[in-house]
């Protein structure tokens, strides 16, 4: 991942996540060394700081620029402090979890705020993508995990997702004012559909209260940016090519806002990959419109969410509810051989057609 830029940007030859911020400042930087993980470039007045953790089983990266690099180096620490505590709250692999204690007893009293937060913007996605988004999913993902890889469906195999899916439906989660509920036994909750694009919200949050004025998280498929003052400043963001997983397709340029994308080739399950991490509440299988929807938007946890939830709609319910909620979008089709885009997304390299 490379600085904020007001320069053109350079297609890598390689990338880890669905997305990668790249691009170069428009002055010469010199590589520092700063030890500890952190790579520092001074550019004119300015570090540019950054740092790559694990989190959330991924590589999560925070860069900032700063003219202190100290500050620097303390307000990414306490991006990866705030994000780290979220996604204790969030998992669902943590027996410890708040989310791991609600599916096993199926009602948790005072859930934590981010937890009943982050439900809510679960529950709201899903009424404004008519449950094509849906956190109850889990028990049918848990039956795909379960079946030995490659994945090839038995007729078994498909009795056992029919009787999970008859547990999914969003309209069974009890969200009081001092507790959340499973209304039906045996139902249970995933967040990873939107968790990751919290826990980057709450680094971002912390960077800002840090007093950090540029900045970029980036957590494999989510990323998102803030660029200060200056309107020529920017970071542009690579989309991978699902076909070809180690090039990027199209480039974006992001000031303030976040991106994600949600993809049929990183965690997959069948060798064709028609059985994805992605489940139609619908179906109870993975859509199979498309290899790649990107989703641009405020917030991540709304870019997260609208990207995991949009792979199950057509093209032309996805284009109208982006339009209705403000959000500009990519995909590419389930071969690969075509891509679309809203009119409105800030493209500076790629070729997808404007629907």
């Amino acid at each position: 991942m490379n600085p904020l830029s007001k320069s053109p940007a350079r297609t890598p030859n390689r990338r880890r996540g669905m997305l990668k911020a790249f691009a170069g400042l428009a002055v010469g930087g010199v590589a520092l060394s700063a030890g500890a993980g952190l790579f520092v470039e001074r550019r004119g007045s300015l570090y540019e700081v950054r740092q790559e953790r694990t989190l959330m089983q991924t590589s999560v990266a925070v860069n900032c620029l700063s003219s202190d690099l100290a500050h620097a180096r303390f307000a990414i620490g306490q991006a990866y402090a705030r994000m780290a505590e979220t996604a204790s709250i969030l998992t669902r692999f943590d027996p410890r979890s708040p989310l791991s204690a609600l599916n096993r007893r199926g009602r948790l009293a005072d859930p934590p705020p981010r937890l009943r937060e982050v439900l809510e913007h679960a529950l709201r996605l899903s009424r404004i993508t008519g449950g094509a988004f849906d956190a109850t999913v889990l028990p049918v993902l848990s039956c795909v995990e379960s079946f030995p890889e490659p994945v090839v469906l038995t007729g078994a195999d498909r009795g056992d997702i029919a009787a999970a899916k008859r547990l999914v439906n969003y309209r069974d989660i009890e969200l009081g004012e001092r507790h959340v509920a499973l209304r039906r036994a045996g139902m249970a909750v995933t967040l990873d559909g939107i968790a990751k694009g919290y826990v980057v919200d709450q680094g971002i949050a912390a960077l800002k209260q840090a007093g950090i004025e540029y900045g970029l998280v980036d957590a494999g498929g989510d990323v998102q940016a803030f660029s200060g003052s200056d309107p020529n400043r920017h970071w542009n963001v690579g989309i991978v090519d699902p076909a070809n997983v180690d090039e990027v397709a199209e480039v974006v340029q992001l000031r303030n806002g976040a991106l994600s994308t949600s993809g049929n080739y990183r965690i997959f399950y069948s060798s064709d990959r028609s059985l994805f991490h992605i489940i139609d509440p619908g179906s109870g299988y993975s859509p199979q419109a498309y290899s790649s929807v990107t989703v641009l938007a405020h917030k991540s946890v709304i870019a997260d969410g609208m990207s995991t939830g949009s792979f199950s709609l057509a093209l032309g319910d996805l284009a109208d509810l982006m339009v209705d909620q403000g959000h500009q979008w990519l995909v590419f089709s389930r071969d690969t051989k075509r891509r679309w885009r809203s009119r409105g997304l800030p493209l500076i390299s790629g070729r997808a057609e404007v629907l």
